[in-house]
């Protein structure tokens, strides 16, 4: 048995192990979900290319984009590493030589695999890569646009009110908004903003509504009609 091949293999696994957790991350620093930097951090080192929501998220950064490129140079870097060093192994020792050094190789990914999934380590490892980064200049935080949009379905949205809608005349207290899971952000009228209304504050007709909230019921608000 040959361990020639099968260190340097192992050791590009581990390199690479490291590499994605660093990215995934520096990826959630970025304002990103934990579980989907790590998701879009493995698809991006695999080449996997998932299109899913999130990677709009992503290719929308200019830090995020960054991260991801680096990734998938590394990935392919390492794909194509592990691969010569296992042809290598086969035409210096043949068949049976490889098939150890791959059965090596397994047990290797799999125990990197259960010390990821040991809480305890992971949580002191993403600590001190956090501590790290958040050494550089490059990390900022997390956009208020982006917070807001962080449960699916929701978002910000401007709504002027008509004489039609049900609310005209209430405070938003005793409006339908609450409800309706829809936060009053701001209410313009006219050349002023009434920023940060407070439950005491009317509704007027001409009133332009800043509101956050699930955007279908947000939508639903200039269609409701007084009942007869």
């Amino acid at each position: 048995m040959n361990l020639v091949f099968v260190i340097p293999v192992i050791l590009i696994i581990v390199v690479s192990a490291f590499i994605v957790k660093i990215a995934a991350v520096a990826l959630n620093l970025t304002g990103l979900d934990e579980k989907k930097a790590f998701f879009q951090a493995v698809s991006a080192f695999t080449g996997t290319g998932f299109t899913t929501k999130d990677a709009e998220l992503v290719v929308g950064d200019d830090i995020r984009r960054k991260i991801i490129v680096f990734l998938m140079i590394m990935g392919s870097a390492g794909f194509i590493s592990v691969i010569t060093t296992l042809m290598l192994s086969f035409l210096k020792g043949g068949v049976t030589p490889v098939l150890i050094n791959i059965s090596l190789i397994l047990l290797a990914i799999l125990l990197i695999i259960r010390i990821s999934f040991n809480k305890a380590i992971t949580r002191k490892l993403t600590k001190k890569i956090q501590e790290r980064l958040m050494k550089s200049p490059t990390f900022t935080k997390r956009p208020v646009e982006e917070i807001l949009r962080l449960a699916e379905g929701y978002g910000v949205a401007e709504v002027t009110m008509t004489e039609h809608c049900v609310d005209i005349g209430k405070t938003l207290g005793r409006s339908s908004f609450r409800q309706r899971d829809i936060l009053i952000l701001a209410i313009e009228r006219g050349t002023g903003v009434v920023a940060a209304p407070g439950a005491s504050d009317r509704i007027e007709i001409n009133d332009t509504l800043i509101c956050y909230g699930k955007l279908g019921n947000i939508a639903e608000i200039g269609k409701k009609t007084v009942k007869s």
